[in-house]
């Protein structure tokens, strides 16, 4: 079991809809791969004060070679409740 888990804003479940299923296939494994460490050296920092964002993007899919780039907010872990890495954005495309 991890010590994280994944928020998916509402707001966003039309633009995952969207995604094909190679997409959708690149966007899980990126997910799996964020709860193991969301802090993973494929991903990279945004300078924002206050806030951990974090953005890392997929592989090309293998159906129409998009990649798929999530910004994410990283919040530790504390003793009492597991981690969680919030999605803010998401953005498909060549």
């Amino acid at each position: 079991m991890s010590d994280w888990h994944v928020d998916v804003p509402e707001r966003l479940f039309e633009e995952f809809a969207h995604l094909s299923g190679a997409g959708l296939r690149a966007v899980h494994e990126l997910l799996a791969q964020l709860v193991t460490d969301p802090r993973d050296p494929a991903s990279s920092t945004e300078p924002v004060a206050g806030a951990e964002l974090r953005r890392i993007t997929t592989r090309p899919t293998t159906d129409t070679g998009d990649r798929i780039t999530l910004l994410y907010r990283v919040h530790a872990p504390s003793a009492d409740q597991a981690g969680r890495i919030e999605i803010i954005f998401m953005v498909s495309g060549p």
